[in-house]
């Protein structure tokens, strides 16, 4: 939990400076970069977790992996949480600042899962049911899960919608289990 608040308030710090300086959509696509990058590269996590190699190490490291791929302002951004002890956290400070990106450019973020993969016009239906309902860009996430064995499972925000048939067997269990039929059993 705390390093989710350090990432949001340095990721916070980060898009502010950026905005000022019109590096906005730069530095997105540098946090992007990061976040695959590091999501990619087991090795390059476990470094950045590290406490036995000291921070001069990680700032040649990274500055090798990321100086040519990266703005200035990136570059400079990661050095300098390096050198204050917080490259530990610098992945979910991508994540957090795409997200609050995203946030800021009115992108909401739906996440579908489904049972099989969902055809094109399915997806393009539900990203337009969304789109209907809360207004901006949205963006579709999927996700395929078969133990839901129909039907799909839609989140955005704190609130979700479950039509899976998975749910829909679990609620017949209950009500199952709550009538004085199976009571007497």
């Amino acid at each position: 939990m705390a390093q989710t608040k350090v990432a949001t308030r340095y990721a916070k710090s980060l898009l502010g400076l950026v905005a000022e300086k019109g590096n906005l959509e730069e530095a997105f696509n540098d946090m992007l970069l990061i976040n695959k990058t590091v999501s990619e590269n087991r090795d390059l996590l476990v470094l950045l977790k590290s406490p036995v190699v000291n921070a001069e190490k990680k700032v040649s490291i990274l500055t090798a992996i990321f100086e040519k791929n990266v703005s200035k302002v990136t570059m400079l951004f990661i050095t300098l949480i390096t050198k204050n002890r917080r490259e530990n956290v610098l992945p979910e400070i991508a994540d957090a600042f795409v997200a609050q990106y995203k946030e800021m450019k009115g992108i909401t973020i739906a996440s579908v899962t489904s049972a099989t993969v969902l055809a094109d016009d399915a997806k393009k239906k539900i990203q337009d049911l969304v789109q209907k309902e809360v207004g901006g860009t949205v963006e579709l996430e999927t996700e395929i899960n078969p133990e839901l064995i129909g039907g799909f499972i839609l989140r955005i925000g704190d609130k979700q919608l479950d039509t899976s048939i998975l749910n829909k067997i679990g609620d017949l269990r209950q009500e199952f289990m709550n009538t004085s039929f199976a009571k007497g059993i």
